[in-house]
C-alpha cells in the first residue's frame, strides 16, 4: 500500500521528467537559461502544488477532531489476535477498550459496542461518535483495522475480506472474554467498515443490533467503471477493482443478507431484519444512494430503522451529531 511519502517522492519524479522535457524544449528553441528555468518550475509547480493543497486540507479535515480524554472514564488497549505471518510470528490488530467508571451505569447497560472505521480512518477518528456512547454506559471495543494506525503491520487495508475475517475473530474474542461475553453485542460500520458489520455479522445470532453508515449493497456493481480518475486512486490504493464471483459475493451486503433470508424461517428474518439500523447521505458520490434504497428495499426497513441525509456526502461531513443521536435513540429503543 502506498504511504504519503510513497506518493509524494512518485509525484516529483513524474513532475521533474516534465519539467525536463519542457526544459529541452525550450532550449532547442534557443531560449534563455533563465527562461528555460522559470518554464521548467513553473510546470513542476503546477503538476506538484495542487497534489499538496490536497493533502493539506485532507489532513486539516480528518484532524478536525480534537483528541478527548475524560476523568471519569477509563481506557485499555487490547491485542487480538487474527493470525500468524509467514514466519510463524502472531499478528494482532490493536484496540482500545473504552468505559466509565461508573460501574453502576456500565451494568446496567451491559452492552459492547464495536466500532468498524472506514478506509481512510483509524479508531481516533470516530472519537465524536463513540465518546458520547461511552459517557451514556455503553461500553467502546474500537480498533484499527489491518493496514491502519497500529494495525499496520498486519497486512493491507485494502485487503477487504480479510479485514471481514478479522472481524469475526474478534467478535469471537469478545464471546471468550469473561467480562465482555455476557454483554448485549452491537456493532457499528462506517464505509468499508459497514461492509464489515454486514457481511461479517448479520448472520452472527449473537450480535443484537446492527448499524451501517454510507454502506454499498453489491460491490462489483458500485466501482465506478467509467471514471478513470477514481479507477485509478483506487489502483494506487490496493483496490480489487475486477473481484470474482465469490469475491463479490464475500463483499455485498446484499448477497449476503439475501442468502440469509433464504436460510432462515420467516420469523427469525424479521427478527435479523428489525436488529439493522442504516444511514445514508443522499449526495453520496463514493457509494451512491442507490445502495441504502437497494438494502432498505431486501431488508424491509421501517422509518424508525433508518436515517436519510440529504446532504454531508460519504464522510457524513458536519452531520456527526445526527449519527450520535440517531445511533443512541436506535440503541436505547
Amino acid at each position: 500500500m502506498l504511504t504519503k511519502i510513497h506518493k509524494r517522492i512518485i509525484l516529483i519524479i513524474f513532475a521533474l521528467i516534465i519539467s525536463a522535457y519542457i526544459w529541452n524544449v525550450n532550449a532547442s528553441w534557443g531560449n534563455t537559461f533563465n527562461t528555460c528555468l522559470i518554464l521548467s518550475t513553473t510546470t513542476f509547480l503546477i503538476i506538484y502544488t495542487p497534489f499538496e493543497i490536497y493533502w493539506s486540507f485532507r489532513d486539516i479535515y480528518f484532524d478536525r477532531w480534537a483528541p478527548t480524554k475524560f476523568k471519569n472514564m477509563k481506557t485499555t488497549k487490547i491485542n487480538i489476535k487474527v493470525g500468524k505471518n509467514r514466519k510463524g510470528k502472531s499478528k494482532y490488530i490493536v484496540g482500545l477498550l473504552i468505559s466509565l467508571s461508573n460501574k453502576e451505569l456500565v451494568e446496567s447497560k451491559s452492552s459492547l459496542v464495536v466500532i468498524c472505521h472506514g478506509f481512510s480512518d483509524s479508531k481516533e477518528t470516530l472519537q465524536y461518535f463513540y465518546i458520547p456512547l461511552a459517557l451514556q454506559g455503553h461500553t467502546i471495543l474500537v480498533y484499527d483495522a489491518r493496514g491502519t494506525g497500529e494495525s499496520k503491520k498486519v497486512g493491507r487495508r485494502s485487503q477487504f475480506l480479510k479485514r471481514i475475517e478479522d472481524f469475526e475473530k474478534i467478535i469471537e474474542w469478545i464471546k471468550v472474554h469473561d467480562q465482555l461475553k455476557d454483554y448485549d453485542l452491537i456493532t457499528v460500520g462506517f464505509s468499508i467498515g459497514a461492509i464489515t458489520v454486514l457481511c461479517g455479522g448479520f448472520s452472527n445470532k449473537d450480535i443484537k443490533k446492527i448499524i451501517a453508515v454510507s454502506s454499498m449493497s453489491n460491490y462489483k456493481q458500485n466501482l465506478p467503471k467509467y471514471n478513470p480518475i477514481i479507477m485509478f486512486s483506487y489502483f494506487l490504493k490496493g483496490v480489487k477493482l475486477f473481484p470474482n464471483k465469490v469475491e463479490n459475493y464475500k463483499l455485498s451486503p446484499y448477497s449476503v443478507i439475501k442468502n440469509s433470508k433464504r436460510q432462515l424461517s420467516e420469523n427469525v428474518w424479521r427478527e435479523f431484519s428489525k436488529r439493522v439500523f442504516l444511514i445514508h447521505a443522499k449526495n453520496d458520490r463514493i457509494i451512491h444512494f442507490k445502495n441504502f434504497q437497494e438494502n432498505v428495499e431486501l431488508l424491509n426497513l421501517s422509518e424508525q430503522n433508518t436515517l436519510v441525509l440529504n446532504s454531508g456526502g460519504h464522510t457524513q461531513k458536519k452531520n456527526e451529531l445526527l449519527l450520535v443521536a440517531s445511533s443512541l435513540k436506535f440503541l436505547e429503543s
